[in-house]
Order: C-alpha cells, then structure tokens, then sequence
C-alpha cells in the first residue's frame, strides 16, 4: 500500500476539485480519455493567460495521469508521483516491507515519515552485504550501528535506534531466525540535544536588508522574518495565520498553536506591523484563502511548507555563515536569546516562547558569557552573620571582598 503524507493529500484535493469543477461545468459525469485532453487542452489555455505557472500545470498532470490509471485499472499508479530516492535504494518489495514494519507499531503518521529513511538506510546496508531480511543477524546489526551509521548518516542516532528496535522485533516475529539478541534494550547513554546556534542581532539585520526588493516575493518573506522575529513564533503557526488574527489597533496577533493546541497572544512591534501592512495592502494577491501569507505564483493560495530554503537564500544573499543544522527555527531561538540576555526573566520568556513548561527552553537558549560572569562576583553584599567569620569580622581585617579574600 502507498502511503501519503497528509501535506500531500490536502494538494490531491485541491487539483481534484479543480478538475470536478471542470467537468460539472463542462456536463461531464463519466471518465473518458477525451474529457482529460480536454481538460489538458484547457491548462493549457491558462498557462498560455498566466493564471498558472508551469510547477501548477506539471502537478494537475501528475494527478490526471494518477486518476487515469485508478478509472482503467481500478489502482493508482504512483510511479509518477513517488518522490525518487537517491539515498539507499531499495526494491519495491523492500519499500512494502518498511510500510508493514512501521504500521506495526502505534505511530503517528508524522513519526512514522521521520523513521522511513533510516529504516530504508538499515535494510540497505543489509542488502549491500549480501543479506536478504530473513537473515539479517546480530553482526549485520551491529556492523551497521559501529561502521556505518557514524560514517555516512546524518540523522538523528536517536532516530536510527527506534528504526533497529522496530525492525528487529517485527522481523524476528516474522520469520527471521538469525536475530538472538533484544534490541528493545538499546538506549542512548545521554539526552543528547544538538547545540545550535541562534541568529545574532546584526545576522537578523542583514537578513531583513537582503529581503527588500520591490516584489511580491521580497514583500512577503520581509513579513515572514520580521514577524519570527518579533513574536518567536514557529513557521508552522506562521503560516495558519489568518487575516482576522491580527488586531491592528492594540498591535497583537492571536491564534492556536499547531504543536500544543495552546492559545498564544504577543505583541507586534512597529516594524513587523508596517511589513505586515505593506504586503497584505500592496502586495498580496486576492484569493479566497485568509490565510495572511500566500504563494506568489497563480492560482494563489495558501503555504503548504515551510521556510528553510526561504532562510537559505536570504542569508546567502545577505552573507551570513551557513551553520549545519541552522534554519528558519533558529529565528525562534534568536528571539528568546536577546530576551533572557537583556534580563526577561526565563519564566517570562518561557510562555511568550508558548512553552507548557521551561524545561523546553532549554534548547533554545544560546550560552552567553556575560550571564557567566555572575559566577566571579565578589560578596561584598552578603551578610556574614553566622559560622567561623561571623565570630572574627572584628578581629581581622574586614577582608570579605571576593572568594580569595576569604
């Protein structure tokens, strides 16, 4: 069975209702071949009057082809639409088989997109050395984990543990006799968490100045950036904002966050607000949606992802050093940065982060060494009224002054 990604299936439904309204308007009831040339003829036509771009016009014929095969066959043919896999290429077979391992486990359809790869890097590697699943064994197992996952993986080594642990117990349940070992057991030694930097001040600056052309494109990502950084809000709330979120006269935003379901209000600055202003006035297309932050290409609607490669092109137009791992979220982790650095108590930060607790911030919060500098102050300040000193301020020389005094 093919899976989907949900962000997929929402694109489906904008092309197929797309093509129903077509054909209710062209009195077609019934699939023909004809009635999709007719409706290819008439993308065309649109793309000829720029109501769509290429991109739109390629997507709509990946969906006819798809709709096609289920009317002549009764299944839909992905074999046009399944993204190509570069890294660690596995047969069709070895595809069904990573669906069946993690539709074995109670696992959102989110985690189970973030364990595919490493699941697919594990059953390739297995291939590589000669050795179909039902014979994978504990030295295939560990040879992955010590010589080939710290060579050539990136990912999360937490996330490549999970994939082992699922993979092992499904094959030894399926068949699978070589595996003697309990894999459930594996653990990281530490909570690891990647330190990565936040943006500086004057990083955030120059990114902003790259982003000032006249055009829609500029005008709109402007907005974008300026907005993550006033409120450190997720690109995944940036996006479902809404016309209507916005209160102009009290300079706030309001809306639900995606991650926690939480209410969240913050304050908008002069700066986002003029942005914001700008584009939505000036330069925002009309569409139907009302969602704030559109795409720039016809037929205009909504963001369906995110805004890494946006951040990418900005800051190397702007300069500014590309760090691993440092994207669009590191906004985010900018904003709580320069607050705790200029004395916003971390409590407070913590909820205008729209965290549940602070425990989350942890991450977020860039060392600074001005806040380490607390650590050589003196006591000149601090009351001696009991112990060993207390008994002989008089009698010695009154030296409190820093720890060496003492």
């Amino acid at each position: 069975m093919h899976r989907v990604l949900e962000i997929s299936v929402e694109q489906y439904q904008i092309v197929c209702n797309s093509i129903l309204k077509y054909a209710k308007a062209s009195g077609t009831y019934v699939y023909s071949p004809e009635f999709i040339d007719a409706y290819k003829d008439y993308l065309e036509n649109r793309l000829s009057n720029g109501e769509v771009c290429k991109e739109y016009r390629r997507f709509q014929f990946r969906v006819l082809h798809m709709l096609s095969s289920l009317a002549e066959t009764g299944s839909i043919d992905f074999s046009r639409a399944v993204y190509r896999i570069k890294k660690y290429p596995v047969s069709a077979e070895m595809i069904d088989l990573i669906e069946k391992i993690l539709d074995n486990y109670p696992i959102s359809d989110a985690t189970k997109s973030d364990l595919r790869a490493p699941t697919r890097h594990f059953l390739w590697y297995a291939s590589e050395q000669g050795v179909d699943p039902e014979h994978i064994d504990d030295v295939t197992v560990m040879k992955f984990l010590i010589e080939e996952v710290p060579v050539s993986n990136s990912g999360s080594t937490g996330r490549t543990l999970r994939c082992i642990k699922y993979s092992t117990e499904y094959l030894k349940s399926h068949g699978n006799h070589c595996l003697h070992r309990d894999y459930r057991l594996l653990k990281l030694k530490n909570d690891h968490r990647r330190i990565i930097p936040a943006y500086t001040e004057d990083e955030i600056s120059d990114i902003a100045d790259a982003a000032t052309n006249e055009d829609m494109l500029s005008k709109r990502d402007l907005a974008i950036i300026l907005l993550a950084y006033c409120t450190g809000l997720r690109g995944c709330d940036i996006i479902r904002i809404r016309l209507s979120d916005i209160d102009w006269q009290n300079h706030k935003l309001s809306l639900v966050q995606s991650k926690n379901h939480q209410p969240l209000s913050v304050e908008l600055n002069g700066s986002t607000m003029n942005a914001l202003a700008d584009y939505i006035l000036d330069w925002r297309p009309e569409c139907n949606d009302h969602e704030v932050f559109l795409t720039v290409k016809a037929p205009f609607r909504k963001l369906s992802k995110g805004f890494g490669r946006m951040i990418d092109k900005y800051c190397a137009k702007a300069g500014v050093e590309k760090i691993s791992f440092r994207g669009f979220h590191s906004i985010r982790r900018a904003f709580e940065t320069i607050m705790v650095s200029r004395g916003v108590p971390i409590e407070i930060a913590s909820q205008m982060m729209g965290h549940k607790s602070i425990v989350e911030d942890k991450p977020y919060i860039t060392h600074n060494k001005s806040q380490i500098c607390f650590v050589a102050f003196d006591f000149t300040d601090v009351p001696i009224t009991t112990g060993f000193y207390a008994k002989h301020k008089n009698s010695s020389s009154h030296n409190t002054k820093g720890g060496a005094g003492l």
